[in-house]
């Protein structure tokens, strides 16, 4: 029998949806087929990598005192049982996935966390079941995942959340990689409460998982038919006040859809021989942590040995075994959720530049110093290139520049971080040192003029697209595409700041507020 809490004492149990986070991860670095994150040895670290760095960011958030991570089998479910095309049709697991969590797992074992399977279900129903047995001894659960299923797990009376992990309208707002979500921020992200995911794909189904739900009915049907009925029984209890396709539809999908509720279901009372105070944090043996650390090369890690210490409920010792090369106080590890093959530098550099853009969680905390010593010095103010005869006084200055010696930066603004998801904005350029060095020209704000997009790209191309204007710029792959998609091919690139970053230190954070810190 689980020892109870009191509800005043209501410790913070943590469990983590494993492939959830591990796929995550790994797709963060390596969505081109040959990227990712290795050692130099060839080793793949992506997963371990970003598997950690958000762990180490939620605990820093959430404070938990317990913890423990689900992983699904190889082996069939007993869904696979029920229905033969369930999940058909996935994409097969990338080769160098497999090494990776097989090295997290090994990993997370130095750390002490259990990591939980069950046989014949799946790590949700591991995660549900958990979450009730937890939330019947009092504690306060949250559940960390990338899967919009376990919404239906959250309850306030039950003390559930979901950490879920973000998208990019997370990053966008400035809220971080998860969010933390009840019943009202459910309803607020997907129109329904917690207790209606499930009928909601028993209704439109779930095409990453092949859960058929009901020919013909829509996402927007089955929000409306929630509305109404609140319920799968509801809607057929009621079915003859539905008019018309749509009370066809359901008819002849009834039997699809009551199918399709037991698939999106998840089992509670899945038989775990697991005691909940064996998942309580209680620190690691770091002589057995550090060789594995040294394995995967992780430095930023090694530095900060006995910070992890702490959060994983150990105690921290006088002195740091490892040496702390950075001498930063406050050292940030990027992740992103951009296209990368780290065995290509650029690419490399890549992925870790849009973290530092994306992600507003730091490794530990934010370092005030810069801030501060900056409190006193005057902005740079840009000349704004909003009227014709600017644009074109402007075009014959950099015109003027053609010393590879001396490269014009550049920069595009854009509403979206993901190149295929943004609108251009703006185009900035910088050609000197001086107060009145740098232009910016507005094409797409809401407030303030503007010039005319068209009119600004064909003023700006014979300078972009031309080789013999050398230019500077800070993770030009991104806005090579953004040009790209503009019409425009940027041409006579010759220097990147965030690839040179990453060449003379590829642990440390390369955004350019970081690296105005570090010169």
């Amino acid at each position: 029998m689980e020892k109870q809490v009191s509800e005043n004492q209501a410790p913070t149990f943590i469990l983590v949806d494993g492939h959830s986070l591990a796929f995550r991860s790994y797709f963060a670095f390596a969505k081109s087929r040959d990227g990712g994150l290795r050692t130099t040895t060839g080793i793949p670290t992506s997963v371990c990598f970003g598997f950690l760095k958000s762990l180490l960011e939620v605990m820093a958030a959430h404070d938990p005192q317990y913890m423990a991570i689900a992983f699904d089998l190889a082996a069939p479910t007993f869904r696979h049982e029920a229905d033969e095309t369930y999940k058909a049709g996935r994409a097969e697991t990338p080769e160098d996935f497999i090494p990776d969590i097989k090295n997290l797992q090994e990993l997370l074992t130095y750390f002490n966390l259990p990591a939980i399977t069950a046989a014949g279900f799946e790590a949700d129903d591991v995660l549900g079941t958990l979450a009730d047995k937890a939330s019947a001894a009092g504690y306060r659960v949250k559940i960390l995942t990338g899967d919009r299923d376990l919404f239906q797990l959250v309850d306030t009376a039950q003390n559930i959340s979901v950490l879920y992990l973000s998208t990019d309208e997370l990053r966008r707002s400035g809220k971080g990689k998860s969010q933390e979500y009840g019943p009202e921020e459910v309803k607020a992200k997907l129109g329904i409460l917690p207790e209606q995911v499930i009928d909601y794909k028993a209704l439109c189904g779930d095409k990453s998982d092949n859960i058929p739900g009901v020919k013909g009915i829509g996402d927007k049907t089955a929000l409306q038919l929630l509305e109404a009925y609140h319920s799968l029984d509801g809607i057929y209890a009621n079915l003859d006040e539905i008019k018309g396709a749509t009370k066809k539809k359901l008819e002849e999908g009834k039997e699809a859809a009551y199918h399709s509720q037991r698939m999106a279901t998840i089992v509670r009372d899945v038989p775990l021989d697991v005691e909940l105070e064996n998942c309580q944090l209680r620190g690691f043996d770091e002589a057995a942590l550090i060789p594995m650390l040294e394995k995967l090369e992780f430095k930023t890690f090694l530095k900060k040995v006995q910070q992890i210490q702490q959060r994983f409920g150990g105690e921290k010792k006088e002195e740091e075994k490892t040496e702390d090369r950075s001498g930063e106080s406050a050292e940030k590890v990027t992740i992103s959720e951009a296209e990368s093959n780290t065995n290509n530098s650029l690419n490399a550099a890549t992925a870790t530049y849009n973290a530092a853009e994306e992600d507003a969680l730091s490794f530990w905390t934010y370092d005030d110093t810069l801030a501060d010593q900056n409190k006193n010095k005057s902005p740079i103010e840009p000349q704004i290139i909003d009227t014709t005869d600017k644009l074109n006084e402007l075009v014959k200055l950099l015109q003027t520049f053609t010393d590879k010696n001396s490269p014009v930066a550049w920069d595009t603004e854009t509403t979206a971080l993901e190149p295929r998801d943004a609108e251009l904005v703006g185009i900035g350029c910088c050609w000197g040192t001086g107060e009145g060095d740098v232009a910016y020209i507005p094409t797409g704000h809401k407030t303030g003029k503007n010039l005319d997009k068209a009119t600004v790209l064909d003023a700006l191309r014979p300078i972009l697209e031309s080789e013999n204007y050398p230019k500077a710029l800070q993770n030009a792959k991104f806005d090579r595409l953004i040009l790209r998609c503009q019409g425009i091919k940027l041409a006579g690139v010759i220097f990147d700041t965030m690839l040179a970053s990453y060449l003379l230190n590829p642990e440390q954070n390369h955004s350019l507020g970081e690296l105005q810190k570090n010169t």
